[in-house]
């Protein structure tokens, strides 16, 4: 990796922490800098702005958490639940990994939902996430795995409200409960909602 991408990923990764903490618009540029130890001069030469920022994080996303996932599920054999526990896993392990990442899009939906530039890349990536969901859902009932009576729009969309819920009270409670114990939970009971 370049000198440059490095100092990129530094900037991105104290950007998504602040995001996190202070949210998007309580988080200036001068707070970014302070962070990295830089000044605000150099940031631009890597960062147009604030915005151009927060969209690579999006973009990062994109690439690590969902554009990894559906592959490494796509390449998983086995049953639509075979699949739907690898998503489970993967989502899991990435999180241990990659927890401000993993919470960001939650709490970039909340904040910046109605900003028409960044709504539109936040949901894009939602969208990608709930045909990927949906088709695996639809897959399993077609093949008798899921029930029957199962609307795979709306199974994929209860799934991706659950893992997001399931985040955010892991961040608040991650000194308080045990993860793996959570997960496994977590797995239980979707899956006997959602099992044939």
């Amino acid at each position: 990796m370049k000198r440059s991408e490095k100092t990129e990923k530094r900037i991105m990764q104290a950007a998504l922490e602040l995001f996190v903490r202070k949210g998007y618009h309580g988080t200036s540029i001068q707070d970014i800098t302070r962070k990295v130890g830089m000044t605000k001069g150099a940031l631009y030469t890597h960062f147009r702005s604030k915005g151009e920022l927060l969209l690579r994080i999006v973009e990062e996303y994109r690439s690590r958490f969902l554009g990894e996932m559906m592959r490494k599920v796509s390449a998983h054999g086995g049953t639509p639940l075979d699949k739907l526990h690898c998503i489970i896993s993967f989502n899991s392990r990435f999180a241990l990994e990659n927890q401000h990442m993993c919470v960001a899009l939650t709490f970039f939906t909340t904040e910046l939902n109605a900003d028409e530039e960044f709504g539109l890349a936040l949901k894009g990536v939602y969208q990608t996430y709930h045909r990927f969901v949906s088709q695996l859902i639809r897959q399993g009932v077609a093949e008798g795995v899921f029930r029957q009576d199962l609307d795979p729009d709306l199974t994929a969309l209860t799934f991706m409200a659950l893992h997001d819920g399931v985040l955010h009270q892991w961040v608040l409670n991650r000194f308080h409960v045990d993860g793996k114990q959570y997960v496994r939970t977590f797995r239980s009971v979707f899956m006997q909602g959602v099992t044939a």
